[in-house]
This record gives structure tokens, sequence and C-alpha cells, in this order.
């Protein structure tokens, strides 16, 4: 069964953006941003629900990755292959993975298990990763927006030439109607 985050933005709004960027977010972040253009969210509390949705999600997978990760990656490989990558940058560039990870598609998820599995400072993570979240809802989210209103651009360019286009032709029609009838008038009157 397939989510439908239009949907549930639609009917639920915030909730639907906390939940959305709690697990990966973008898709409702962008829907999100349709909609704060349009004035249905404000883009603010937008902000604000995204930062914490993903704020909660990652420091929910620090605690999987402390109390459950070596278990966890024992019993799936794949996940073992991506903590290795995940490991070993982390080990080199802390601060800057924690900024960058829910950037990071396919390993969003697995880089705040790694943390918590290898115990990183848990007080450092916890500060830096309210950073790393509210710049990736500000990203996105402005992203978004700036995305919308080039559609909206664009659609009405494309609307207002097509508008025009319509207007030519129509006022072609009736010259062409009038021209006719006015060559049916001159030939009778012959």
């Amino acid at each position: 069964m397939e989510l439908d985050w239009t949907s549930l933005l639609q009917n639920y709004g915030y909730l639907a953006v906390f939940i959305g960027s709690f697990f990966e977010g973008e898709t409702v972040l962008l829907l999100g941003s349709f909609a704060a253009h349009q004035n249905i969210l404000n883009i603010w509390w937008l902000v604000l629900t995204a930062t914490i949705g993903a704020f909660i999600g990652d420091q929910f997978y620090y605690h999987v990755g402390s109390k459950f990760g070596h278990n966890f990656i024992a019993k799936h490989p794949k996940l073992a292959n991506k903590f290795n990558q995940a490991s070993s940058f982390i080990e080199k560039h802390p601060t800057i993975t924690i900024l960058c990870m829910r950037f990071a598609w396919g390993l969003r998820t697995v880089i705040p298990i790694s943390f918590g599995i290898k115990k990183y400072n848990y007080l450092h993570y916890f500060v830096i990763n309210i950073f790393a979240s509210f710049i990736w809802a500000m990203v996105i989210i402005f992203i978004g927006v700036q995305i919308t209103h080039l559609i909206h651009q664009l659609w009405g360019s494309i609307f207002h030439t097509h508008l025009t286009i319509v207007t030519i032709c129509t006022i072609a029609i009736i010259l062409l109607i009038l021209f006719y009838k006015i060559y049916i008038l001159k030939k009778q009157a012959k």
C-alpha cells in the first residue's frame, strides 16, 4: 500500500508534515511548500514542524542504533555494508556527517543508527542534529517554494499565451465571417 501524501497533507496539514519529516520527508515537504505558496500552510510553521519531525526521527534512529543496532546489523547483511560505508565517514567527519545526513538519500536512516551503534557523544549529536534538521527543512521547503513559484509563472505564461491565441483565433474567425457576409452581400447586390 502506497501513501498518498497529497491527501494526507490536505486532511492533516502539519501532522502529515511532521510524520513525513520523521521518516524521509522530501515529498511531503515539497507538497507542503506548494501549500505554503498557496497560503494553505504557514511557511514558518511548516519549517518548524519539519525541523521537529526530522530531529525526533533522527534521535529515534540514534536510540534504535544504540540499543538494537549491533544485533540488527548482524541480521541484515545489506545494512551491514551501508553501516560500514557510513562508519568510515562518521569517524573522519562526524559533524559534517550529522549536518549532511538528511541529504544522503539511501543512507538517511542508517547514518543516525550508525551514530547510535558507535555510541557517539549524544550531547554533540543532539545539538548538531537540531541545526542539521533546521537546515534540511529550510533548504527543501524553500527549494519547493521556488519550484512552485516557477511552475505558477510558467503556467501563467502558458495560460496567457493560450488565452492570446484563443483571442486572436476568435477575432480572426469573426473577421472571416464578417468578410464572408460582406462578400455575399456585395455578390447579391450585383
